[in-house]
């Protein structure tokens, strides 16, 4: 049997390094974990100098850097100043160039949420995971939720997803359950990282199956009559 293609990750969460006020950091560790045990490869993007990396620095130190690093060395990241327009697209389209799977926090900077949903092609599949609901509880959603390939959203507040406008809907749980670090919590975000993953990475390559297939046979169709 041929091994499988390594496919390339990224994730734009609001901080993977900080989890002050800030618990969906347990998750996207827990999915870098998951994600490197299948030797495929996870990189996060992280704006510097966000709020909650600066609640960390506030709170511990510089040391909390160190310490991160210590804790979840399995966890690639880089850090990015802020950017707008023409900069912006240059930089995204040169970062997730050869990417397969993008993950993104609803709460990442705004413009960065809206541009990767405009990439979102066969190829380069982008996800918009949604770890506290707090699409679910808004009336009014914004217009990016659509341009995802899927969304992914708490099964508690599944029932509830018919005025969000996404493609897809990718459901985890089965229960709600604060994410942290202890007991049955740390257990709860181990088993949603390896469902989301494994659930990611299947609407990956159905989607690729699907545009190769396409290709096939749009390449084999005949030639029009021309006389």
């Amino acid at each position: 049997m041929l091994p499988q293609p390594r496919r390339r990750w990224a994730f734009f969460p609001r901080s993977v390094i900080s989890d002050h006020d800030n618990p969906s950091a347990h998750l996207y560790r827990a999915m870098a974990h998951v994600v490197t045990s299948r030797d495929d490869e996870a990189r996060f993007y992280e704006e510097r100098a966000n709020p909650w990396l600066r609640r960390m620095l506030l709170n511990e130190g510089a040391d909390a850097f160190r310490t991160f690093q210590q804790r979840y060395p399995h966890v690639s990241y880089v850090t990015y100043e802020p950017r707008s327009g023409h900069r912006l697209a240059e930089w995204l389209s040169l970062a997730l160039s050869t990417v397969d799977i993008v993950v993104v926090d609803p709460a990442a900077p705004s413009t960065i949420v809206q541009w990767i949903g405009e990439l979102t092609r066969p190829k380069l599949q982008t996800f918009l995971l949604d770890a506290d609901g707090q699409l679910v509880g808004h009336d009014e959603v914004p217009g990016f939720v659509q341009l995802y390939e899927a969304l992914c959203v708490p099964a508690p507040g599944a029932e509830s997803l018919g005025h969000l406008g996404a493609r897809h809907t990718i459901t985890y749980g089965p229960e709600k359950t604060e994410f942290g670090t202890n007991g049955s919590a740390a257990r709860h975000v181990e088993q949603t990282a390896e469902q989301l993953v494994e659930e990611l990475t299947v609407t990956f390559d159905d989607s690729v199956a699907r545009a190769s297939t396409h290709n096939v046979k749009k390449n084999n169709a005949p030639e029009p009559d021309q006389s």
